[in-house]
């Protein structure tokens, strides 16, 4: 006879799969409160010239530390993941990326930093981060493989909590200056570099003479360029079209938004490692081969993703909830009188944040089963339907932060939508395949 589980059984199972959840939720929100605590006291000591100048410093390595590597990070964690081996030429060529990059950015300082040599010495400087960003990427991709979460933890707790708390000390010490204020910033980068490279060696030691994952690489790494880089584009529209009062009000509901998102995103990243995990099934199912497929892995892969899906809505739904209840009952005490418009883009930001919550899991998905298909396209035009929408809106002489967020939830449906569309084509294609014999 089958054993039903007790309540309490039942209970500790599900508070044991919800524990690395919070664990990494809470890194995300402990680096926010610390964020929202830190950025007066790094305004009033630094300025607004100086916020800006250790800002520019390290803007042009981050955007590069995106999009430089051409996916291959990616691509390489989850190939030695499936194959228990990664390319080692693709590996080399992430390493002289790296170097490549960074040396670009160090002749490059002057003209990146707009004649000014204070901007240009810490470019130069900071560019060391570049040189080990590919590394540190495919450790970081190798940790969320493996479900090694606190590892995770500790490269991310480097990178958003450390240097919070560190520009929050040197104030209360007053002794926080542009120059202390660079110098924290960049060794909490280098901390989390050295995590993250220290625990790619696995994969290095590893390297054989594999080809390189290209065609899931390059896939992947077009969609998440347009996801991570070309959305930013929702403030620079505005900041070159509407009012900074207007800005100003769209960037703190996008904030928000963006924070009513950590949960989901923290389920996303452990589910990630349990993906990987199931791969080799996901594969038997017909989706590993980046060819065809959704990246489930058969009907009971399906089945999986739906309920992840399923939960993971949830975790949106209910974070959105507490955020949109809070601002609603508080905002005018947390953020004074100028904020009144606030709460239409905020609702509107929220639902697109966990439409792009669900994207991210997707991608996931797909990417624990090397399977890119399906990705690009809907990336792309969705982007191109924010645009549509922007500009139309701008046309009207109707742009401000309400219809730049109907903007974005327009780009976010039909990204969605697309990817649900060849998501059924798939699985229509698939159906007489699965009848044969």
């Amino acid at each position: 006879m089958k054993q039903v589980a007790s309540v309490p059984d039942r209970a500790r199972r599900l508070l044991g799969r919800g524990r690395p959840v919070v664990a990494v939720a809470s890194v995300t929100y402990v680096g926010l409160a610390l964020s929202v605590l830190s950025a007066p006291m790094l305004a009033t000591a630094l300025g607004a010239s100086g916020r800006g100048q250790l800002a520019a410093a390290f803007a042009v390595i981050q955007v590069l530390g995106f999009v430089a590597f051409l996916g291959l990070p990616r691509g390489v964690a989850v190939q030695d993941h499936r194959e228990a081996a990664a390319s080692r030429g693709a590996v080399t060529l992430i390493g002289v990326i790296g170097l490549l990059s960074a040396s670009a950015c160090f002749l490059a300082a002057d003209q990146l930093a707009g004649g000014d040599p204070w901007v240009a010495g810490a470019i130069r400087l900071s560019s060391v981060v570049l040189a080990l960003a590919g590394l540190y990427q495919i450790g970081v991709e190798r940790l969320l493989l493996t479900s090694q979460l606190a590892t995770y933890n500790l490269s991310r707790i480097c990178n958003v909590v450390l240097p919070s708390l560190g520009y929050i000390v040197a104030f209360l010490a007053g002794a926080l200056t542009l120059e202390l204020a660079f110098a924290i910033t960049l060794t909490g980068q280098l901390l989390a570099s050295i995590v993250g490279v220290v625990s790619s060696i696995g994969v290095l030691r590893r390297s054989a003479g594999k080809r390189p994952p290209w065609r899931f690489s390059l896939s992947m790494w077009s969609s998440t360029v347009v996801d991570g880089v070309a959305w930013r584009m929702d403030q620079v529209l505005l900041a070159m079209l509407a009012t900074s009062a207007t800005l100003g009000v769209y960037a703190v509901a996008s904030t928000i938004a963006s924070a009513s998102g950590g949960l989901t995103q923290a389920l996303n990243a452990v589910l990630y490692g349990r993906f990987a995990a199931t791969a080799d099934d996901g594969h038997a199912g017909g989706a590993g081969d980046g060819t065809a497929g959704d990246g489930t892995g058969g009907r009971g892969g399906t089945s999986a993703m739906r309920r992840s899906r399923a939960v993971a809505l949830l975790s949106s739904v209910l974070a959105s909830a507490a955020m949109i209840t809070a601002m609603a009952l508080w905002h005018e005490a947390l953020l004074g009188p100028t904020f009144d418009g606030l709460m239409t883009p905020l609702i509107v930001l929220c639902i697109a944040q966990a439409l792009n919550d669900q994207w991210q899991l997707q991608v996931y998905r797909q990417s624990a089963d090397q399977a890119s298909v399906g990705l690009t396209a809907p990336s792309w035009i969705g982007l191109a339907a924010f645009a549509l929408v922007a500009a139309v809106v701008a046309a009207l002489d109707r742009l401000d932060a309400d219809t730049m967020a109907l903007a974005v939830l327009a780009g976010a449906v039909v990204r969605i939508a697309l990817r649900l569309l060849v998501t059924a084509r798939h699985r229509r294609a698939a159906v007489p395949n699965a009848t044969v014999g």
